[in-house]
């Protein structure tokens, strides 16, 4: 078994894709889509195979039971602590030797952009991730943005994420973009996910 965890509207086939936005929660009730196309309150349709699970609270998979667990841009939303479970909650359900690939936003490339100027310190709060609301959302979206937005909590660095992982037992690496140990990630991996971030891959030992 494989999990996609935090997949948003990337489905990945023979993949358990799971997220717990408002929107894969609300493609569960009755006629949701066609309101949606109405509406247009989502710019996309919610796919109704993903799994909704709060990825803060245990998961729901056996210990030693899953084979490949893959994370793109959901560990930073999440508190210092909150990610520290999420991690275990990983390690925990990985058989012995599984891999594990996490891919986050790095914090060093953009504090460099704002000491070396080539960013203004409103921009650089902007790219920090952690207000809520977006300029560009309707006004409606703007008011929900708390209960539809999910604002940066922590951010890391490699040398970060690495250290992390290492104490909780994963025996872990930095990758480059579409490095890896898991087949066929060019069709898995997003290249604007990748640009400016920081990618760790390992497995459980």
């Amino acid at each position: 078994m494989k999990l996609n965890l935090g997949c948003g509207s990337q489905i990945l086939e023979g993949w358990i894709n799971v997220d717990y936005a408002l929107g894969a929660r609300l493609r569960k009730l009755p006629l949701f889509s066609l309101m949606n196309r109405k509406i247009k309150f989502f710019n996309f349709d919610w796919d109704k195979r993903i799994v909704v699970h709060d990825l803060r609270k245990k998961f729901p998979w056996r210990d030693n039971s899953i084979d490949t667990i893959y994370s793109s841009h959901l560990l930073e939303h999440f508190s210092k602590e909150e990610g520290v479970d999420f991690l275990g909650e990983c390690y925990r359900v990985l058989k012995k030797y599984g891999l594990i690939r996490i891919v986050v936003p790095d914090l060093s490339v953009i504090v460099s952009e704002y000491i070396n100027g080539n960013i203004r310190a409103d921009e650089f709060v902007q790219k920090l991730g952690v207000l809520y609301g977006n300029c560009y959302y309707r006004s409606l979206k703007r008011k929900l943005s708390p209960f539809i937005g999910f604002p940066h909590k922590c951010m890391y660095d490699t040398k970060t994420l690495l250290i992390i992982m290492t104490e909780i037992g994963f025996e872990i690496e930095n990758k480059k973009p579409f490095e890896s140990d898991i087949p066929d990630i060019m069709n898995k991996e997003l290249p604007g996910r990748t640009k400016d971030a920081v990618i760790v891959e390992g497995k459980k030992v």
